[in-house]
C-alpha cells in the first residue's frame, strides 16, 4: 500500500506542477471557464500578468482537464505548505529542549549526551567454499 500511495502522490504532483506550467498558455477566458485566465485578469490589478491576459491562447483543454489540473495544483500547494510547517515544527522542537537545558546548565558542568540505543550484533555468514551453481556436475 505504501507504493500505491507513493505512486499516486507522485502522479498528482507531476500533473499539478505540469498544469501550473501549462496554465498560462491554455487558459482561455472567452469560454467562461472557472479555471481560465479570468481568475487573474480582473480590472488589470496585476501588471505582471498582462502577458497572460493579453496574449492569445493557442492550446485548448477541456474543462474537465482544467478541473483535474487545478485540483492537482491545489494538492501540490497544500502538500508543500504542510511539509514546510512540519519541517519548521520539527526544527523548533529539536532546538527547544537543547536551548532550555543549555540555559539551565552552569559553565562548569559538561554537556551530557543522551544515551544511545544498543546495537544488535551482526550475524556472521559462513564464507563460500566454491563459486557457481551448487550440486551441478561440471
Amino acid at each position: 500500500m505504501n507504493r500505491i500511495k507513493d505512486y499516486t502522490c507522485f502522479a498528482a504532483c507531476f500533473v499539478g506542477l505540469g498544469y501550473i506550467v501549462l496554465w498560462p498558455i491554455t487558459a482561455n477566458e472567452l469560454n467562461g471557464e472557472a479555471f481560465g485566465a479570468s481568475v487573474v485578469c480582473r480590472d488589470g490589478s496585476f501588471e505582471i500578468m498582462d502577458f497572460i491576459c493579453s496574449s492569445s491562447h493557442p492550446l485548448r483543454m477541456a474543462p474537465g482537464l482544467h478541473a483535474i489540473g487545478f485540483m492537482s495544483a491545489v494538492f501540490v500547494a497544500t502538500r508543500l505548505l504542510y511539509s514546510a510547517v512540519k519541517r519548521s515544527r520539527l526544527a523548533s522542537r529539536a532546538r527547544g529542549p537543547a536551548a532550555s537545558s543549555a540555559a539551565m546548565q552552569t559553565p562548569d558542568e559538561p554537556a551530557v549526551p543522551p544515551p544511545r540505543k544498543p546495537r544488535l550484533p551482526h550475524s556472521t555468514v559462513k564464507p563460500r567454499t566454491h563459486f557457481g551453481l551448487r550440486g551441478v556436475p561440471h
